[in-house]
């Protein structure tokens, strides 16, 4: 075993001990017969995450971009998520990912407050 599938074990571990089940979803845009937009969210999976809450002013700077977010949850490096979609609690409240960052072994998503529809 090399030392990044080692590493990407570790995670999987950690998240077996620490994590908890969250359902990722992306939005699908379709257009009724009058032209008009619905968008719905379908389910792309349900993995294990560690969320992390903050106070608001979790901030991350890019080239001439500063974005705040509200929380960020630690995933495995295999998990399908992108920025945009959804990440769901088991009381289905749920955060929009502003961001993605990828690791070798472990990906964070960064989450921002949604108002509910």
């Amino acid at each position: 075993m090399t030392m990044l599938d080692s590493m990407k074990a570790d995670t999987v571990n950690i998240l077996s001990t620490w994590g908890e089940s969250l359902v990722v979803k992306r939005a699908t845009n379709s257009f009724d017969g009058t032209g008009k937009a619905t968008q719905t969210w379908t389910e792309v999976g349900t993995y294990l995450g560690d969320w992390q809450p903050s106070d608001g002013a979790l901030m991350r700077s890019e080239v001439g971009l500063a974005i705040k977010s509200d929380a960020q949850v630690i995933f495995s490096v295999t998990v399908d998520i992108e920025a945009g979609d959804r990440v769901y609690r088991a009381d289905d409240s749920y955060e929009n990912v502003n961001y993605c960052k990828k690791y070798e072994d472990h990906i964070t998503a960064f989450l921002t407050k949604t108002e509910k529809e």
